[in-house]
């Protein structure tokens, strides 16, 4: 049984403890695993929703949600690239064939892109020393009314007392700041438990299905 309310409820929690903030909801990987459609429409009052790929994107728009659509892993190929610019999807670029991409085809009009920046985790996206080239690449490939917005993930803030989120934050800040970009920065773990880490847009996804982002806790 999936309590729709307590969805709501989250979603205004996260609200609370970052009230500076917008939030773009994370309803990636069929909402995890709770049905993408029905709590995309719960979560309406949301800023935005981020999706992992851009078919989920394509199911929301479909579905006739008007809100703003972050795909986290961008597109890989013109055909995604042309479904996303077709439903007016935020693009995440991670890595240099994605820039290329764009690039070459130049979408019009162009999509919203974020650039993904690898502050520590050492998953995905693009290293410090080369995002400031690949940022001003992108607004270039992509020129819109908006500039690109700055995204990275943090990768212990679920340890409240492990200090590497506030040097991912000392390494990722100044570059927000030289770029004079939006940032995403914080996960469920980030938006409770770091308030220096809230930025522009925080990313809420586990605490909305009623699960601590926290070690040792439930």
């Amino acid at each position: 049984v999936i309590d729709l309310d307590a969805l709501r409820h989250n979603l205004a929690r996260a609200r609370a403890a970052a009230p500076y903030s917008r939030v773009m909801a994370a309803v990636k990987a069929n909402a995890y695993g709770h049905g993408l459609l029905r709590v995309a429409a719960a979560l309406r009052d949301a800023d935005a929703l981020a999706v992992a790929r851009v078919g989920e994107g394509v199911q929301l728009r479909d579905a006739g949600s008007r809100l703003r659509i972050v795909v986290l892993e961008g597109c890989f190929d013109e055909q995604e690239l042309a479904e996303a610019t077709g439903r007016e999807l935020d693009l995440v670029v991670h890595q240099p064939d994605q820039l290329r991409l764009l690039q070459r085809v130049r979408p019009a009009p162009a999509p919203r892109c974020w650039l993904k920046v690898d502050s520590g985790m050492h998953r995905l996206g693009f290293d410090l020393e080369s995002a400031v080239d690949a940022y001003r690449a992108l607004a270039e490939a992509a020129p819109g009314a908006q500039r690109p917005g700055l995204i990275t993930h943090l990768a212990n803030a679920d340890d409240l007392a492990d200090p590497y989120t506030r040097h991912q934050l000392a390494c990722f800040l100044p570059l927000a700041q030289r770029l004079g970009a939006a940032v995403s920065i914080s996960n469920s773990a980030g938006l409770l438990g770091w308030a220096e880490a809230h930025g522009d847009w925080v990313r809420p996804g586990l605490m909305l299905y009623g699960a601590s982002p926290f070690v040792g806790r439930r």
